[in-house]
């Protein structure tokens, strides 16, 4: 390969990859909810809420978008920013959940369980109401 071939072929790519990024989609969102563990209220209490872009190619981390905590009753508002590539792509943000209440079925469990829950596309200034989550039964969700 001659250097003029090789020396064109990386300005293509560097042409390509600018103008990728010049396509590049930020959008922020704020979402408010609350979790609940019916058979032992104080493990909603304190927990750590993170916020993520969800990445759905290969070889691609999710995006770390916010983090919060819940009060001492489990309500929470997290908020935060996503950068997604292209004029085809936007964020797709999920909160997830690390917590110690145990599944209904399983009331003397103390496994660590993680959850996410997809927020749907809807960017500031609106709001996102997550409403309640009951962390014993996940699929048990009601909106505030």
């Amino acid at each position: 390969m001659s250097p003029m071939i090789s020396l064109y072929a990386v300005a293509t790519l560097l042409m390509v990859s600018v103008s990728l990024e010049v396509e590049a989609k930020t959008m922020c969102v704020r979402g408010v909810g609350k979790l609940m563990c019916k058979s032992d209220p104080m493990k909603a209490a304190n927990l750590e809420i993170d916020m993520k872009d969800y990445d759905g190619l290969p070889l691609d981390s999710d995006d770390h978008m916010g983090t919060t905590w819940t009060s001492l009753n489990g309500s929470f508002e997290v908020s935060g920013c996503g950068h997604d590539v292209g004029p085809w792509n936007m964020p797709d943000p999920y909160i997830r959940i690390k917590h110690f209440c145990p599944p209904s079925d399983n009331p003397s469990s103390t496994v660590q369980r993680k959850i996410k829950i997809f927020m749907g596309r809807t960017f500031l200034p609106k709001i996102v109401q997550i409403g309640t989550i009951y962390l014993d039964d996940v699929r048990t969700r009601q909106k505030a």
